[in-house]
């Protein structure tokens, strides 16, 4: 009787949400029926109103001590908790396992990239002992196409730009033909950044040891397109050797660049021949940029 008293007690504090509760020494007594009551009534029949009464109080008022008592441990361990001190007071730089949580790095702009680039300098080569300045490039840090050339000229060499002589202006008017404009539009570099003596043609070992600077120019840059001038300039950026006869006229592959190769504007002023197919890779170029949708962006 009093187990069926006892179930169903506790089947009436579930339904209303009351805490789980902890069989203690009390309780299991109770159960064993060892002890009701601390009177008489426990040598009594249990088969009396009274003593099953009473048992059922005795049991009620176990189970709400061991309750009780419940309560008060877990707000004790609450009261514990409050009082410990916050995880970023005790791990300096908020360290999570084995892992250090660092502020965020915030990108590099293009122009300030390129500028630490140029202050870094270079004395890469044997160049580097006979040039008056080092001519890095020119142009906008957030140009849409990168022209390359192959080495700094005498009048280069003096004032520290690329394509500053007749050759320049000759590239200059060629780029303005096709909707360029070379102070906006453009970032031009050399793929040596030192005039060669007497303006002979790069060497192998100059273009190798100047090459990594000219990658990352174009790694920092990221044109949309890019133009090169001459064999030279084709030879070192697309790693290839064929004639720019074989060159010119594609459009071929730079890390997921498109590049274009047309005469060098110096080949121009030497040969009027070149002048027309020169002009028609012009147009070649100025559709790939109409393909690229890169007309018409802000500047």
């Amino acid at each position: 009787m009093i187990t069926r008293l006892f179930t169903a007690y506790l089947r009436q504090q579930k339904q209303l949400g009351v805490d789980d509760y902890i069989l203690n020494k009390d309780l299991i007594n109770l159960l064993s029926l060892k002890r009701v009551n601390t009177t008489e009534q426990t040598t009594a029949s249990l088969d009396s109103k009274t003593n099953q009464q009473a048992a059922a109080t005795a049991i009620k008022e176990a189970v709400k001590n061991v309750v009780s008592q419940k309560k008060a441990e877990s707000s004790s361990v609450h009261t514990r908790l409050a009082s410990l001190r916050p995880l970023n007071t005790i791990i300096p730089s908020a360290q999570v396992g084995s892992k250090t949580v660092e502020p965020p790095v915030l990108e590099q702009s293009k122009r300030e990239a390129l500028k630490q680039l140029y202050i870094n300098g270079c004395n890469a080569c044997h160049l580097a002992s006979s040039r008056n300045r080092w001519v890095f490039g020119a142009g906008n840090a957030e140009a849409i196409v990168m022209v390359i050339g192959e080495a700094p000229g005498a009048e280069e060499d003096e004032q520290g730009l690329p394509f500053v002589g007749a050759a320049g202006q000759l590239l200059t008017n060629m780029l303005a033909a096709i909707n360029l404009n070379r102070n906006k539009d453009i970032f031009i570099t050399n793929v040596l950044k030192c005039r060669p003596p007497a303006n002979r043609s790069p060497e192998s070992a100059e273009i190798q040891l100047c090459t990594p600077l000219l990658c990352r120019q174009i790694e920092i840059i990221k044109p949309r397109a890019i133009l090169l001038l001459g064999r030279i300039a084709a030879h070192a950026v697309l790693g290839i050797s064929e004639s720019i006869a074989k060159l010119r006229s594609k459009v071929h592959d730079y890390n997921g660049i498109p590049a274009m190769v047309i005469y060098h504007p110096a080949a121009l002023l030497r040969n009027a021949q070149y002048k027309r197919p020169a002009w028609e890779d012009l147009q070649k170029f100025q559709a790939l940029l109409e393909n690229l949708g890169v007309y018409g962006l802000p500047k």
